[in-house]
């Protein structure tokens, strides 16, 4: 039965048990080809007399065309671009709001407009595909929150870092021009990224050297060099990198003691005099290992996905994977990861589940002790704020902190999956934790609204026996116990 609780009620259970938070790594303009790159929401006649616009930047090394995309802002305005408006690879359209644009800034040819976006100092800009997909999506403030303030000075706020989260202020700044830079290179922005990271072997023994393989590159200048930071347990020491073809560097570490974590993180420096550290994610995270010399982690399935729920919580919605530890032991999962397609998320130090525990990602965990009570005490919850599961389907990936797989699928809201998940109030349920996952036969739609930290509505009373230190569950349907 769904539970009503009242907000002092969900305050006091909070209480009773801690909510672990991990870190969102990737905003979504990380795999955005468009991203926001720089925001005039106030001009001043007195220096610039344009009206709002919005600067788009093509991230990809390849042009794309936004034709019949749709730019809107959070009071429903929106703008649709001419069919064939194409950005050429690390280029930029402004989308213009007035038609003093043109007249304020008459070499800048790469605009579309007018359209009757209207910005207000704390307000959103949206890019949603021709297909309905939201490309990318800032949500600004006017000089609180740590975003710069720009209302009616007749500067922009520009983006300094575009690969890296624009829904992050500190990447922001007030641009160092009046009227900012419209259809160009915000002044002072880093291009530089890291594109593909390989290590080989992933989670490596004592015995076994690791080869970190990246691909680097910068979208405005030329790289110079790159220097992998590792840190052994003693702190970061820097070592160059061999430069290879194709934007290659490399770099071997010597093996270390079981059980040793070692970070690391890349420093890039281009023609320009820029430095750029790139880590596992924006907010610091290094890219890591764990030394492992009898690893084994079998036993983690992915269990219940509720990707588009009723709006159940005070008239919204609210999302959540569960995973189920089928173990008859706990197991530490510290730095853990769990993926989507878009997405990487990292658990925190010092986290382990209990035999036939579970682990619950949700984007709202208020909303989650809200909707379904008492939490249990052989479930973990955590806390995804950017959780942002696809409606129509897409892949989902639990893996150790050396990001080997453990258990991945796609989902999907067509048949043969179950539809009712997608927006009908039931979450997408695993029959049996023996059934293979990745089959949409194994999936039903909860019989209410989800069992996330319990077992599912639509699983058996579970019969099974030991073996070798793992439960293997059976698949007979076994008395449910009341």
């Amino acid at each position: 039965m769904m539970n009503t609780a009242s907000h002092a009620m969900v305050a006091w259970r909070a209480l009773l048990f801690v909510l672990f938070t991990f870190v969102a790594a990737c905003a979504p303009n990380l795999t955005a080809a468009m991203v926001v790159n720089e925001i005039v929401y106030k001009d001043n006649a007195a220096y610039y007399n344009s009206g709002d616009w919005v600067e788009l930047f093509n991230s990809s090394a390849n042009p794309t065309n936004i034709g019949g995309w749709i730019v809107m802002d959070s009071g429903g305005h929106s703008y649709t671009n001419p069919p064939d408006t194409t950005v050429p690879a690390y280029g930029y359209v402004v989308v213009y709001g007035s038609a003093k644009f043109p007249i304020a800034y008459p070499s800048v040819t790469n605009r579309v407009g007018p359209s009757n976006i209207s910005l207000g100092s704390n307000d959103a800009v949206i890019i949603i595909t021709s297909s309905g997909v939201v490309e990318d999506e800032v949500k600004y403030e006017c000089g609180s929150a740590g975003w710069p303030y720009a209302y009616g000075t007749g500067r922009s706020i520009a983006l300094l870092y575009p690969y890296e989260s624009n829904q992050e202020a500190a990447n922001w700044q007030a641009s160092t021009a009046l009227g900012g830079s419209p259809g160009a290179m915000n002044p002072g922005a880093v291009g530089m990224r890291v594109t593909e990271h390989n290590r080989t072997p992933d989670g490596p023994t004592s015995s076994q050297q690791v080869n970190i393989a990246i691909q680097a590159k910068d979208a405005f200048f030329s790289i110079t060099s790159v220097t992998a930071n590792v840190d052994w347990g003693g702190g970061y020491q820097p070592s160059p990198m061999t430069a290879l073809p194709s934007d290659q560097y490399s770099i071997t570490l010597p093996p270390t003691n079981n059980g040793r974590l070692v970070r690391y993180y890349f420093t890039l420096r281009n023609n320009a005099g820029q430095r750029y550290d790139a880590w596992w994610s924006s907010t610091n995270e290094p890219y890591l290992y764990v030394v492992d010399d009898a690893p084994d982690y079998s036993g983690f399935v992915i269990n219940e996905i509720m990707y588009n729920s009723s709006n159940l919580w005070l008239g919204g919605g609210y999302e959540y994977v569960e995973i189920f530890n089928t173990r008859t032991s706990a197991v530490n999962i510290s730095y853990w990861q769990f993926r989507d397609s878009s997405d990487k998320f990292r658990l925190p130090a010092a986290v382990s589940v209990p035999a036939g525990g579970y682990i619950v990602l949700a984007d709202d965990t208020q909303a989650v002790l809200g909707v379904y009570g008492p939490w249990p005490t052989n479930a973990l919850l955590f806390s995804l704020p950017e959780l942002g599961l696809a409606n129509s389907g897409e892949v989902v990936k639990w893996q150790d902190a050396n990001g080997i797989s453990l258990n991945q699928l796609t989902y999907d809201d067509a048949p043969p999956w179950p539809t009712q998940p997608d927006g009908h109030g039931p979450s997408l349920e695993l029959m049996d934790p023996a059934l293979d996952n990745q089959l949409p036969q194994s999936w039903a739609a909860a019989t209410q609204f989800g069992t996330p930290g319990y077992r599912n509505s639509v699983t058996p009373e579970p019969c099974g026996m030991l073996v070798s230190g793992l439960v293997v569950w059976s698949a007979i349907r076994c008395r449910r116990q009341p």
